[in-house]
């Protein structure tokens, strides 16, 4: 059995390349060169100097505090999110095709808001050629701070890590993608949030827009706390970067909801392949750098702005250095006992800030150029059978070269085998029948490759009898 499927797989693998190869001749789709070619001007467009640069500028202003001043043009929330905002416009100044926007609310009181509140999210969307009715991937990171007294909005609070160093990644990344020229399909964000220290109000808000705007977003890169490489229990680790993802609880199948754990769906999420997804862009585009996949929504007991995304049903991924120092993390800003606290950018590593903003922006491009996902994909259950059989249906789309069957064993963590399913015009649905790969044993993903040699997340079959 293992050689006969072995021959297969490797079937598999020569159909794929054969299929890619040709369609990069003649068309008028990015070719598998080309998609590759403007991943890699964006990459190397990110700047350390220029993203120590931009944290340096958020640590000026004092405190970003929510409730902080909204009226100095030097200190105090109101003026970061203005330089936030002009940075945004100096980018659009030169790419006609991105545009910037204010998502702007009044908060009421709450247990963290002491007074009406007037909370601002600043964003840039590169419009990508499906229009704003297409695709939605969102880089994420808030720029409020705070100190050891969450309500203090007067004190200084720096916030160089926390989250100076996540707002400076979206910034940057902003920076990279439209001075190298990239063109997506899909449309990306540029989203620096506030409010997130008082309650993750400010992205709660803008996932609730985006649901009644009927945005489709894709993916939420949520970037909070990128920038220490030294924990403060002494490791220093600067190679690797922990990617959170919530499970799956329950699935919805017509107008029933069942648990996951009943199709051990548990870590096959929508947030899950966009971990996995994640993962192997940074294998692909920065193989020396290692993304952690955390299977659980954050840090233990805490949470970050990809919750509002994952709360309206977005896939989303929170993005956290590997070793935390609490000592600069919700501090004044204090020595005691020769110890230095407060989060200080003395503490932040602008190059490995840098390798986490190419990681994101990697996943970002390589999202915003691929095909939707599979649309419907069922597994077949109408009879007992040793062998699975899937479906989906068919997009009749000239930009897709096939999909991806990926499977693997319930104990793996990462998918480990594919069958390659080329693309038929014929028919309103396709169909895979697997007569050696019993459901009992493995989970199936099914992903979509576009002739420009980009797939898609994985998206899991439902049961169909």
């Amino acid at each position: 059995m293992k050689r006969a499927l072995a021959g297969a797989f490797a079937l598999a693998l020569t159909t794929f390349f054969m299929i890619s190869n040709l369609s990069a001749r003649g068309n008028n789709e990015t070719t598998a060169e080309g998609a590759r070619e403007m991943i890699i001007g964006v990459l190397d467009a990110v700047s350390p100097d220029s993203i120590h640069s931009f944290d340096l500028k958020l640590v000026s202003f004092g405190t970003r505090h929510t409730m902080s001043d909204t009226t100095s043009p030097t200190r105090g929330i109101g003026a970061a999110r203005r330089w936030i905002e002009s940075k945004f416009r100096e980018f659009a100044s030169s790419d006609p095709n991105f545009k910037v926007f204010k998502d702007e609310f009044l908060q009421p009181v709450s247990s963290r808001i002491s007074k009406p509140t007037n909370i601002v999210n600043v964003y840039g969307i590169l419009r990508g050629t499906e229009g704003p009715s297409g695709r939605y991937i969102v880089l994420s990171g808030h720029y409020d701070s705070i100190v050891s007294n969450f309500m203090d909005s007067t004190s200084d609070a720096p916030g160089a890590d926390d989250d100076g160093s996540g707002a400076s990644l979206v910034i940057e990344a902003a920076r990279a993608f439209t001075s190298s020229g990239f063109r997506p399909a899909a449309n990306i964000v540029f989203l620096c949030c506030a409010a997130e220290e008082q309650g993750l109000y400010g992205s709660h808000h803008f996932a609730q827009m985006a649901e009644q705007n009927g945005w489709n977003i894709v993916a939420d890169l949520n970037d909070d706390i990128v920038g220490g490489t030294r924990g403060g229990n002494g490791v220093l680790e600067n190679g690797e970067i922990r990617v959170f993802s919530e499970g799956l609880r329950e699935v919805t199948i017509g107008d029933r909801k069942i648990a996951a754990s009943m199709f051990g769906y548990e870590s096959d999420s929508p947030s899950r392949e966009l971990a996995r997804y994640i993962n192997n862009a940074a294998r692909m585009y920065l193989p020396g750098f290692k993304t952690d996949l955390v299977f659980r929504s954050d840090r233990f007991l805490r949470g970050g702005d990809q919750t509002s995304f994952n709360e309206f049903g977005y896939p989303a991924v929170r993005f956290t250095e590997p070793n935390e120092d609490y000592n600069h993390q919700h501090q004044y800003v204090r020595v005691e006992n020769g110890v230095q606290y407060g989060d200080l950018p003395v503490f932040v590593d602008p190059s490995f800030v840098a390798l986490v903003c190419r990681v994101n922006s990697a996943s970002a491009a390589l999202l915003s150029v691929s095909p939707s996902r599979p649309q419907e994909p069922v597994m077949m259950v109408d009879k007992l059978e040793y062998g699975t059989r899937l479906r989906w249906k068919n997009p009749r789309s000239a930009a897709v070269s096939g999909w991806k069957v990926y499977y693997r064993e319930t104990w793996q963590p990462l998918w480990s085998n594919y069958v390659f399913v080329p693309y038929t015009a014929a028919g309103g649905e396709i169909e895979a029948s697997l007569p050696e790969l019993s459901k009992d044993k493995f989970i199936f993903g099914i992903a979509t490759v576009g002739k420009n040699g980009v797939e898609s997340p994985a998206v899991v079959p439902l049961p169909q009898r």
